[in-house]
């Protein structure tokens, strides 16, 4: 094989592999945040960045809401809209408070919620 086929060769095989991880990336986004803890974050100009608390998501539509330094803050519940990509909080402390776009990032390895334009939720797995 030549120079230039193996070029190509290898250009076809990262091709198929970036969108091998795009479609697992869009099945994993259809299928919601997955259950855990969400650590929030909001961010002003550089490098201001405040920790609010966190909440955890729980498999069955719950979720647990807390302030720095684990004081609970509340219960509720919450849907995945897959076709928005949104999390909806039905009722508890987020209720008609925060936002709750869905992405996913870092090939999977980090769940994203965007609660306010500033404000950010994140699970990792790293």
């Amino acid at each position: 094989m030549t120079r230039l086929s193996l070029a190509f060769l290898a250009a076809g095989v990262a091709l198929l592999l970036n969108q091998t991880a795009m479609t697992a990336r869009a099945e994993d986004a259809d299928a919601g945040p997955r259950p855990g803890k969400y650590l929030i974050h909001s961010y002003g100009a550089p490098p201001s960045r405040l920790f609010l608390g966190y909440f955890i998501l729980e498999k069955d539509g719950t979720y647990r809401a807390f302030l720095p330094g684990d004081k609970e803050t509340g219960k509720g519940h919450y849907e995945y809209q897959a076709e928005k990509k949104l999390v909806v909080w039905k009722d508890g402390p987020y209720e008609k408070v925060w936002g709750g776009d869905f992405t996913i990032e870092r090939e999977g390895k980090t769940h994203k919620i965007r609660l306010k334009r500033g404000t950010v939720a994140t699970n990792s797995t790293d």
